[in-house]
């Protein structure tokens, strides 16, 4: 296990290096887009933290982790990979209209520069360069958050419907960057009533867990992560003069013990499936954009969906790589 340990951190310092070494590049901006309706238009991006979809109940894991989610009207729910096993690749390629080894224009910056008001709120890192205005971390956010919600992910949501009708654009996109199911303390990711599979693994050595402690412990992320996105949807809801959507993509997949192998960052060509098979889960609101009968989905698809979702016309939009009618 220690060496196993010693190896991620040499890959991780790598991978670190070279994604800082690659935010330096200057950004390919792409052609302009234009906004082609009046009609006021929200997306609530939420982007997931080492969430694998084998263990949502939504991709019929046996385990009731989606309790709340399973009972929405409009949701949907595909099979979907990760170009990446960690962070910083895996939030790239959530953000871009492609997946090449370049930096181009991500979508928060491209929709920003475009007449879009874009929000990013974050409890997390490895994101590309975020050239918006309204840039918050949860420093930022917690003198405002009341409740024990506030010392986890959901200060990510303290005020948001909020700002939302706040905004003087029609068209608004909100990007929330969580860290909720982010190991190898699983067990302190989520409130205690959260905690719904016991016991849970409390030790930064997984190696000395058993895998059902790990799993009990990971599983409740994913439970406090329902949570939050029915949340998300209902304050989206409230929000009777938008058309809304919640799109939840996650950034990579998580080994939970599985051929010896814990949390992530294996080479994706010799990965294995819990590490890049994701969810890839959507909220429409009522009267709103129609959603495809797609199969397995890409990361690439978020740039292209978010565009049709908002009307912005652009000449990097692929109809083919949208969720939407």
């Amino acid at each position: 296990m220690k060496q196993y340990k010693r190896s991620l951190e040499l890959k991780f310092t790598i991978l670190f290096y070279s994604d800082r070494y690659k935010s330096n590049e200057k950004e390919i901006l792409l052609p302009d887009a234009v906004v082609a309706d009046r009609q006021k238009s929200v997306v609530v991006l939420v982007i997931g933290e080492s969430a694998r979809r084998a263990n949502f109940s939504l991709y019929g894991y046996s385990k009731n982790t989606n309790p709340l989610l399973s009972k929405v009207p409009n949701l949907y729910h595909f099979d979907a990979n990760s170009f990446a096993t960690y962070t910083t690749a895996g939030v790239k390629s959530i953000l871009e209209h492609t997946d090449p080894d370049k930096l181009y224009e991500i979508l928060p910056n491209y929709l920003y520069r475009n007449d879009v008001d874009v929000v990013w709120r974050t409890s997390n890192w490895g994101e590309p360069p975020v050239h918006i205005k309204t840039y918050q971390k949860t420093e930022a956010l917690m003198p405002h958050c009341k409740g024990e919600g506030c010392n986890y992910d959901e200060v990510l949501l303290s005020g948001l419907k909020e700002q939302i009708l706040a905004s003087k654009k029609n068209k608004v996109l909100v990007i929330l960057h969580t860290s909720t199911s982010h190991g190898p303390t699983y067990n302190t990711k989520y409130p205690a009533r959260f905690e719904v599979f016991k016991p849970v693994c409390k030790s930064v050595d997984l190696g000395k867990c058993s895998q059902a402690e790990l799993i009990n412990a990971y599983d409740n992320t994913i439970v406090y992560t329902d949570y939050m996105l029915a949340k998300i949807i209902d304050d989206l809801k409230q929000l009777k003069d938008y058309q809304s959507a919640m799109m939840f993509v996650s950034d990579h997949g998580e080994s939970l013990g599985e051929k010896n192998l814990y949390m992530r960052g294996v080479p994706m060509s010799i990965a294995p499936k819990e590490q890049y098979e994701i969810p890839f889960i959507v909220w429409v609101s009522d009267g709103s954009k129609m959603v495809k009968p797609n199969k397995i989905l890409s990361q690439n698809h978020v740039f292209h969906s978010v565009l049709k979702f908002l009307n912005v016309q652009s000449p990097v939009y692929d109809e083919g790589m949208s969720i939407f009618k």
